[in-house]
C-alpha cells in the first residue's frame, strides 16, 4: 500500500515539474516542497522523509505558557522571553493538562515573588479563563484585575488581565 502510494505521489511531482518549474515570477510552486524554487526529486524524497518519520499514533501535545510582567500582552506577538527562575517577569512554560491545577498543584506558589521593579501596573495573561488568583485559599482575581479579554498566541488562547492597583512584587497563588 506504502509503495502504490509513494509511486503516484512521484509521478504527480514529476509530471507537474516541468509546468510549475518554468514559471519565472517569485511565486511559490506547486509541489515544490523544500522551498528550493524546483519541483525534482528532492522534493518527493522530502515528502517520503516526512510520511515515515512521523507517527500518526503519536499523542499531539500543546506546550502552554503562563505570562506576568509590565509589558501589556495584548500588544505581543509570540512568547517571549520565557524565564526559568522564580524572581523575574516574563512568561513561563506550564504542563500540558492544565486541568491538574488545584490547591494542592498550584501553577505558581505566593513562596515565591516575581519582582516587577517599581511599583507598577503589571499584565496577567493565562491559558485557561479557570486559573485564577489567590491569597489564602480565596479568590481574588476580580478583586485584583481587570479583564482586558483574549489574545490568540500560537494557537491558544491567552485571558489577559490588567492589576487594579500598582506592586512591585507578585506573591499570589495562581491555579
Amino acid at each position: 500500500m506504502k509503495q502504490n502510494f509513494f509511486m503516484l505521489l512521484a509521478a504527480v511531482l514529476l509530471s507537474s515539474a516541468s509546468a510549475f518549474a518554468q514559471s519565472g515570477n517569485n511565486e511559490s510552486l506547486m509541489g515544490d516542497v523544500n522551498g528550493d524554487g524546483r519541483v525534482d526529486i528532492v522534493d518527493v524524497t522530502t515528502v517520503i522523509d516526512i510520511y515515515l518519520n512521523t507517527d500518526p499514533d503519536a499523542p499531539q501535545t500543546t506546550t502552554y505558557y503562563w505570562y506576568v510582567g509590565q509589558t501589556n500582552p495584548s500588544t505581543m506577538t509570540s512568547i517571549s522571553p520565557i524565564v526559568t527562575d522564580n524572581t523575574s517577569p516574563g512568561w513561563r512554560k506550564i504542563e500540558d493538562d492544565l486541568s491538574t491545577y488545584g490547591p494542592s498543584k498550584k501553577l505558581w506558589d505566593s513562596s515565591n515573588t516575581i519582582g516587577l521593579g517599581s511599583k507598577t501596573t503589571w499584565y496577567l495573561a493565562l491559558p485557561s479563563n479557570n486559573i485564577k488568583v489567590y491569597s489564602a485559599g480565596i479568590d481574588l482575581t476580580n478583586d485584583l484585575l481587570t479583564s482586558n479579554g483574549t489574545k490568540v498566541i500560537n494557537g491558544i488562547t491567552y485571558y489577559l488581565y490588567t492589576s487594579k492597583g500598582t506592586t512591585r512584587n507578585l506573591g499570589y497563588d495562581i491555579y
